[in-house]
């Protein structure tokens, strides 16, 4: 019935003594709802809910729009930030076999770190 860019402009709808009110949050929204109501109320009278089918009364006679100046309440979240830190689960205990020197330095650097980390646990 309404377009993407108006549909988010619309916040909420009642009925109100056989009155159906439509509350957008910009008057763009509204100006669009103006502009096409008769085939709102076309559509909406043709399509009515499966609820109302068997009503002999409409749900409602006329519909109507206007434009709520409240602004939306935002809900703020406050999130802590919580740094996990984690027990070292490696025991360093490994028998470094590798041909190249400058790898087999590396890997054995590593293996004195995950080693003195376990001492000071």
């Amino acid at each position: 019935m309404f377009t993407p860019p108006v549909q988010k402009m619309v916040n909420f709808a009642y009925i109100k003594n056989k009155t159906l009110f439509f509350v957008f949050n910009h008057p763009v929204g509204k100006q669009e709802f103006d502009n096409n109501i008769q085939s709102i109320k076309s559509a909406l009278n043709y399509h009515m809910p499966d609820e109302c089918v068997d009503c002999e009364d409409k749900l409602f006679d006329d519909i109507k729009a206007f434009v709520t100046h409240t602004p939306k309440k935002t809900i703020h979240v406050q999130t802590k930030e919580i740094k996990q830190t984690y027990k070292e689960r490696a025991s360093g205990n490994v028998h470094v076999d590798i041909k190249n020197e400058k790898l087999n330095s590396l890997v054995r650097s590593i293996q004195e770190i995950i080693k003195a980390k376990n001492d000071t646990d």
